[in-house]
């Protein structure tokens, strides 16, 4: 629809100068590109840890480009709580005001608080999944507070059984701290690592699924991308 057309042009618009700034400023390094072979025109669950507020636009900028434009990748659909569209949200004003701008011109998929109800909490993200959507998950739910990788939520596992789409894990390494100093005066350095696809779970059927036991798999392959 025109919230995906959009995310499409407001990425296209910020590609390159966040790409530029990343190689210029953090040393930015992507690796397992190859990877994504295959996966142009389906949809797919990205999954990675997340350890900053620039998560966002350095995931976006590692996807595959051909020729100028990552154009069968994007829009890279990021979720995000339903309270951060709200013009006062829980991010201090003014950059509350910012954050609520971001997540619409950005074509983020709103997540409702359902009390542990996956199928309501995420009815939006499986409506934009079973129409192709490249979808940008965080399992930890949270930025980590220390730079270590955090239990992920079973949110992860839930999207791939009710729509079948593999679940590429990426590590984002180098993120923790990235708007400090350090970065300004180019001492930090950041790498995109993205892993295999993952395209079927153990006990994990359209019927019945191990959540649990899914998402500690997706975090394992995740932690073990990290290092």
């Amino acid at each position: 629809g025109k919230m995906k057309k959009t995310a499409k042009f407001i990425q296209f618009l910020t590609y390159w100068p966040i790409y530029l700034t990343l190689k210029f400023f953090v040393h930015y390094k992507v690796e397992g590109q190859e990877n994504l072979a295959g996966l142009e025109d389906k949809g797919v669950i990205f999954a990675s840890n997340h350890a900053s507020y620039a998560d966002g636009p350095i995931s976006a900028a590692s996807m595959p480009r051909s020729g100028f434009y990552p154009g069968k990748f994007f829009p890279i659909r990021f979720l995000a709580f339903r309270t951060y569209f709200n013009w006062f949200n829980p991010i201090p004003f003014p950059l509350g005001i910012f954050a609520a701008l971001y997540v619409r011109v950005n074509g983020s998929v709103p997540v409702e608080k359902a009390k542990g109800d996956l199928l309501k909490a995420l009815r939006h993200v499986i409506g934009e999944m079973k129409n192709g959507a490249k979808l940008w998950i965080y399992p930890e739910g949270s930025i980590t507070k220390d730079g270590k990788l955090q239990n992920g939520k079973r949110g992860v596992t839930f999207l791939h059984q009710q729509t079948g789409a593999p679940i590429v894990p990426v590590a984002l390494i180098g993120t923790f701290k990235i708007l400090s100093l350090k970065t300004l005066l180019r001492k930090n350095k950041v790498i995109v690592r993205i892993g295999k696809p993952i395209y079927s779970l153990e006990n994990c059927t359209k019927d019945s699924c191990n959540l649990e036991g899914g998402v500690e798999k997706v975090m394992s392959e995740i932690a073990r991308l990290m290092q």
